[in-house]
């Protein structure tokens, strides 16, 4: 009995034995693993990188501009009179020459019947004084040899001659009647022509500002309307006498070269869409409003469509000039931090380093750098936002540029893309 005993305990013993055994073997293995996962670094991670380029590109301003009438005429009622009629639609093109309006011309055709009444009246006059004249002369020379042989006085002479005198002065005076009352036949002819009123000008008409049966032209001419030249049109801006300085210096050092292209000028309507057409600056003016210190240029553009409309705003595009050797990234790979502006380079050794830039303006996808960057470095435009300074990445090198974006609106990133880059930097373009 108690050999049974005994047996039974020593068998337990083993039973707890080889458990204790196993638990030290398990919880040993543990902590092996953690150790070895450790030591094996963690993968680089992937960026997408484009190099930064050389090349020419424009000088650009941007401004505010007020679309305003080639040409813009005051069409006004001359005489007085009531306005009878309007012979146009409001809002549309019209031809120099083209009637406009009718005023009630009653008074001023009775004006001229009396003005041809009295130029009538004054010819007959003017043709007895002639008769008078003629017959005056005729005695004249009858007398003029029997004074002579004294057969008659010498006052029969002298009387015959004061009449041929006499009648030369109302001749003249006739004449002169005569052409009073032509002028005033003239006069009311044309009085009676402005009872028709004719556009002075072609294009685009605006709206009436009498309406039919009011009085106009008492006193003083009356504004009825107002036509528009809007083929081609001016758009007035104005640029900071800044700008202007700045502009002038880079040229004069040689900064930016001017030529073909230089002043032209392009335009971004309110929807955002953009003119086929170019304009061009025709003047400049020569002083500087003290009021907000800018010089007022202004750009004349066909405008065969009528899109540009007098008062509107447009965005202007100034082309100052062309810019060599001008290094520009893509408009991805520029990070706004507070205090400026950065970029994340990859470099030989696919290490990634900062680089503070000076930014210029957005050429079409890409930002100029003015300072920080030189042409052909490798520069991230995708990842950014898991690289730091001092890591090692895999990068990719961009295959495909990203789609087109209008200046100034930053384009969305394009999925990762290409072959792993070399490291090496890409030679200038």
């Amino acid at each position: 009995m108690i050999r049974m005993f005994l047996e039974g305990a020593d068998a337990a013993g083993a039973r707890r034995g080889a458990l204790a055994a196993l638990a030290v073997l398990w919880l040993a293995g543990c902590g092996d693993g953690p150790r070895e996962a450790a030591k094996a670094p963690p993968p680089a991670p992937q960026v997408v990188v484009a190099p930064s380029r050389v090349q020419t590109v424009p000088v650009l301003r941007e401004y505010v501009g007020n679309v305003q009438a080639y040409s813009s005429v005051e069409i006004s009622a001359r005489v007085e009179g009531i306005l009878e009629k309007r012979h146009f639609t409001e809002g549309t093109d019209v031809r120099r020459g083209q009637l406009l309006y009718t005023i009630d011309a009653s008074q001023y055709e009775q004006s001229l019947k009396n003005a041809e009444g009295a130029l009538a009246n004054v010819q007959a006059g003017l043709a007895n004084a002639q008769a008078q004249l003629a017959n005056a002369q005729a005695r004249e020379r009858r007398l003029a040899p029997l004074v002579q042989e004294e057969a008659i006085s010498r006052q029969d002479y002298d009387d015959a001659l004061a009449q041929e005198r006499s009648a030369q002065a109302q001749v003249a005076a006739g004449r002169a009647q005569v052409d009073s009352a032509r002028a005033n036949v003239e006069s009311a002819k044309l009085s009676l022509g402005y009872t028709k009123v004719y556009a002075t000008e072609s294009g685009r008409i605006g709206q009436t500002l009498v309406p039919e049966g009011r009085l106009v032209g008492r006193g003083q001419p009356t504004h009825l309307v107002t036509i528009d030249r809007i083929d081609p049109i001016y758009v007035t801006f104005t640029m900071p006498d800044r700008d202007a300085i700045v502009l002038r210096r880079a040229i004069e050092k040689g900064e930016i070269r001017t030529g073909k292209g230089a002043g032209s000028v392009r335009f971004v309507l309110p929807d955002g869409s953009e003119l086929t057409d170019a304009g061009r600056i025709d003047f400049t003016d020569a002083q500087v409003n003290r009021e907000t210190g800018t010089i007022t240029q202004r750009a004349i553009i066909a405008n065969p469509q009528r899109i540009l409309l007098p008062g509107m705003f447009v965005n202007v595009e100034l082309k100052v000039g062309d810019r060599e050797n001008a290094v520009v990234v893509p408009q991805r790979a520029v990070v706004k931090v507070p205090n400026g502006h950065i970029v994340y380079v990859v470099g030989p050794d696919a290490r990634v380093e900062r680089r503070d830039l000076v930014v210029g303006a957005w050429i079409g996808d890409d930002w100029i750098v003015e300072k920080g960057l030189a042409g052909g470095e490798q520069v991230i435009v995708d990842g950014v936002q898991r690289v730091q300074p001092g890591i090692v990445v895999a990068p990719v090198r961009q295959q495909s540029a990203p789609a087109t974006a209008a200046p100034g609106t930053p384009p969305s990133a394009p999925a990762p893309s290409g072959r792993p880059a070399t490291g090496a930097p890409a030679p200038a373009r």
